[in-house]
């Protein structure tokens, strides 16, 4: 949650902000929105506690152009999005590369435990980095993270903040509630969804 102090000094409040038991607040994934607004009032803005990296790639692939496209496509609509590709490892490239791009504090969030286990393998690899995890009895907390969408809940009210971008991993087998739980918590401004398939394709 986002929560607005000495709201009584603000003349005209930004439409997410709703006021609850005695609070103005909004949900997390609304700040990409509000953030501007918080600069023109001269508000504090004590949301970010996400770090910026000094990353340096090991990845020795190389993206073919569509791919690089896409990134740029992705880029250009300000680190949000969502990218469709029916080859996995193409859509763990560009993701490495996006993260790359950002170079700040990233979460990834993955449906089961192998896939974690795969990030984890080509996040270090990549990066050359210790890499945290987050599940069942694993509650390792770094720069770059990876969790499974069960354990998101917990890892995003405790740390939500510390990430500046949110990657969703196979978004397309992933229940909306559990999805839409998973990316409200979290004020990052970077988003990336992964998928093989777009949303409509559902069955």
């Amino acid at each position: 949650m986002l929560e607005l102090q000495r709201a009584d000094t603000i003349e005209h409040l930004s439409t997410p902000f709703r006021f609850v038991q005695g609070r103005w607040c909004c949900e997390a994934h609304h700040y990409f929105a509000v953030r501007s607004w918080l600069q023109q009032q001269g508000i504090q803005d004590a949301v970010p506690g996400w770090q910026r990296l000094a990353l340096e790639l090991h990845e020795t692939r190389e993206p073919h152009a569509y791919q690089l496209q896409a990134l740029e496509d992705w880029k250009q609509a300000k680190g949000r999005g969502s990218l469709i590709l029916p080859i996995r490892g193409a859509k763990t490239l560009l993701s490495v590369r996006a993260i790359h791009a950002i170079s700040s504090s990233t979460v990834i969030l993955v449906p089961t435990v192998q896939l974690l286990s795969q990030w984890y393998a080509l996040l270090a690899q990549a990066f050359h980095l210790e890499i945290g995890l987050y599940f069942s009895g694993e509650k390792c907390v770094r720069a770059l993270t990876v969790t499974l969408y069960d354990s998101a809940r917990d890892l995003m009210a405790e740390h939500g903040n510390t990430f500046a971008m949110l990657i969703c991993d196979e978004v397309e087998h992933v229940p909306i509630q559990t999805l839409r739980e998973a990316v409200c918590m979290t004020p990052a401004p970077f988003r990336l969804g992964l998928a093989d398939t777009a949303p409509e394709e559902r069955e």
